[in-house]
């Protein structure tokens, strides 16, 4: 158990560095996520009301309700961070007598103390780094989570492969990792719950521990209610004997969650996931379906064309005869995820990089990916030489693409140059200046 436990603590600090030396940060919607988790920390609630002054110029997220004031978007995010947050903050108090020893210990220390301090007028600007290495943290995690999936079939170095691309050729690197966003806590746990299932085919006890994870990923984000109710049918269905465990970890989230926007919010549920917000115009939802696939500024399938051969991964399953129960409930929830995604009247996501609506389906698009991993091979009778080239060919196309987005900040002002995104969707569809080429400046 030990050296495992060092090989994965291992892949995470690798993983964690490498993720840190991406310079971009994107804290657009979640620009209030650490403000809120320090409210939680020091004054046991989720109102902003003591940084009151911040909002007469900083509008953007903010949600006001009998006085009080919120961060609109999902709570998760916050309280995925606070272990972060609180770790951070003993570090630096048990940190500042070094102060004396030499300015590099004192500045961050000083600077990390002010802000988790301040109140007032909140320079929201230097959050933007402590939200970038925490963000690297959760997707860090979620790929040592990947490592362990892919540990369940495959050869160390082939587990290695997978969770290696998982991290750093898909949204995760370009748009995960770069802030606080809902999709980090939300692959994460994602990847938690997946792990569980697969490890349930040979333990059916695994399969219990997935309702805890699978119940944080709808406090992270609404959009995975589709896999909380499709991975609970699963559940329930396939491990009956494990349904009190599986409830039980699921209460244990969902009771405390609803009691807490009740008491703010006045409903069971946050104003963020009001189904009102989605679109029901015929024409925009099927050029959004179409636009989360191929649009040359948010297709995942031109963002990152390594998924291709997930659909390839299924292929091979069920020529093995091995496509499982599992499989056909998470090909289930990555359709109804897509129509899902389509039905918002900004399908393209605001200022974002690829498609970051999609990001949230990574952790199933490579458990598809798991037998392509398996068969990859140069030599020996049983080579798949052409497979092998494709899958070199679509994971370096795939890997610059997004390590691009996490390198570049061109990338974010194509968003808004030559003119905003969000009132000319039709530069979605622009392939002599596809966002991936960044060439605006």
């Amino acid at each position: 158990m030990l050296p495992i436990l060092r090989e994965r603590a291992l892949l995470f600090a690798v993983y964690l560095t490498l993720l840190a030396l991406f310079p971009v940060n994107t804290p657009f919607d979640s620009k209030l996520t650490l403000p809120t988790t320090v409210s939680l920390l020091r004054e046991g609630n989720i109102n902003l009301d003591e940084y009151a002054p911040t909002f007469e110029t900083y509008r953007h997220g903010l949600y006001e309700r009998e006085g009080h004031l919120y961060n609109f978007f999902p709570l998760g995010p916050s309280l995925a961070a606070l272990p972060l947050v609180a770790l951070t903050d003993g570090a630096a108090r048990l940190a500042e007598p070094l102060g004396h020893v030499h300015p590099s210990f004192s500045r961050p220390v000083a600077r990390w103390r002010a802000l988790y301090d301040a109140t007032g007028a909140l320079p929201l600007e230097d959050w933007n780094d402590p939200q970038r290495l925490f963000a690297s943290v959760m997707v860090a995690l979620a790929g040592v989570v990947m490592y362990a999936l892919g540990r369940q079939t495959l050869s160390r170095p082939r587990a290695l492969l997978l969770s290696t691309a998982f991290v750093f050729c898909t949204p995760a690197l370009s748009t995960a990792s770069r802030a606080l966003w809902q999709h980090g806590p939300s692959m994460l746990c994602l990847s938690w719950v997946l792990l569980c299932l697969v490890k349930a085919r040979a333990e059916p006890r695994y399969a219990g521990w997935a309702g805890l994870p699978l119940a944080l990923s709808y406090v992270m984000r609404p959009t995975n209610g589709v896999s909380v109710l499709l991975l609970s049918v699963y559940v329930l269905w396939t491990h009956p004997r494990q349904a009190v465990k599986f409830c039980t970890g699921a209460l244990v989230v969902a009771v405390p969650w609803c009691a807490l926007n009740l008491a703010h919010y006045g409903s069971v549920l946050a104003p963020y996931y009001d189904s009102q917000r989605l679109e029901t115009n015929l024409a925009l939802f099927a050029e959004a379906l179409a636009g989360n696939l191929v649009s040359p500024a948010r297709g995942l399938l031109v963002f990152t064309p390594l998924v291709l051969l997930s659909f390839w991964g299924l292929v091979l399953e069920r020529r093995a005869g091995t496509f499982t129960r599992l499989h056909g409930f998470l090909l289930g929830a990555f359709v109804l995820h897509w129509l899902a995604i389509s039905s918002f009247p900004h399908w393209w996501a605001g200022h974002s990089y690829g498609p970051r609506f999609f990001t949230d389906m990574v952790p199933y698009l490579f458990f598809f990916l798991v037998p392509v991993v398996r068969e990859l091979g140069w030599s020996g009778e049983r080579a798949r030489r052409p497979l092998t080239a494709t899958f070199a060919v679509l994971a370096l196309v795939s890997l610059a693409i997004h390590i691009h987005g996490a390198s570049s900040r061109k990338v974010y002002q194509w968003n808004s140059t030559p003119v905003d995104l969000d009132f000319h969707p039709e530069r979605l569809w622009d392939w002599s200046d596809p966002q991936f080429l960044g060439r605006r400046s």
